[in-house]
C-alpha cells in the first residue's frame, strides 16, 4: 500500500487526532497568557510607580519593603526557634494495626495505635471491641521500651511507629 492509501484510510483518525491536539495547544496557550498576565500585575505596579516617581524613589520603596520583611523575620526568629524545639518533643512516629480481636467480632474494630517522639518516648493505646462489651489499655513507651509486655498486635504498631520515624 503506498502513502496515499494509507492516508486516505486512516484519514477519520488522524483529523480525530489534530483537532484534539489543536484543542490541547489552545488551552496550554489561554493558560500561559493567563499565568503571564498574573505574573505582570506586580511588575506593573512598579513600573508605574517608577514612572511618576523616578528611579531614585522606586529603590526608596523596593529597599524600604526589604528592610520591614527583615525586620519582620528578626522579630519572629525566636518565636521560630521556640516552635521548632517544641516540635522535637511532639509525637512524629506513628503505627496502627486493627484486628479481630473475639472470634465472633468482625470487621477490624479493635485496634493498637503507637504515638512516638523522636527520642522512642510515647504510647501504646489497645482498644478491644467485643460484642457486650469493649476495653481500653493504655502503656508507656521509654525509648523504645514499653513498660509491661506487648500483645503481638501492639508489637506490631510499636514497629510501625518506629519505622515511621526513619522515613
Amino acid at each position: 500500500m503506498d502513502l496515499n492509501g494509507m492516508i486516505a484510510e486512516n484519514l477519520n483518525a488522524i483529523v480525530l487526532s489534530s483537532a484534539i491536539l489543536s484543542l490541547f495547544l489552545a488551552a496550554s496557550v489561554i493558560f500561559m497568557l493567563l499565568e503571564i498576565r498574573r505574573m505582570r500585575k506586580p511588575f506593573g505596579e512598579m513600573a508605574q510607580f517608577h514612572k511618576s516617581s523616578g528611579t531614585e524613589k522606586s529603590l526608596e520603596k523596593l529597599l524600604k519593603g526589604v528592610d520591614e520583611n527583615r525586620e519582620y523575620i528578626r522579630g519572629h526568629s525566636e518565636e521560630i526557634r521556640k516552635i521548632f524545639s517544641s516540635l522535637d518533643r511532639c509525637y512524629r512516629g506513628t503505627g496502627i494495626v486493627k484486628f479481630n480481636a473475639f472470634e465472633d467480632i468482625g470487621g477490624m474494630q479493635s485496634y493498637s495505635i503507637c504515638f512516638l517522639t523522636l527520642e522512642k518516648n510515647g504510647l501504646i493505646l489497645t482498644n478491644l471491641v467485643g460484642r457486650n462489651s469493649t476495653r481500653a489499655y493504655a502503656l508507656e513507651v521509654k525509648d523504645g521500651n514499653p513498660t509491661r509486655d506487648l500483645s503481638e498486635e501492639e508489637k506490631e504498631a510499636l514497629a510501625y511507629a518506629v519505622k515511621s520515624l526513619t522515613q
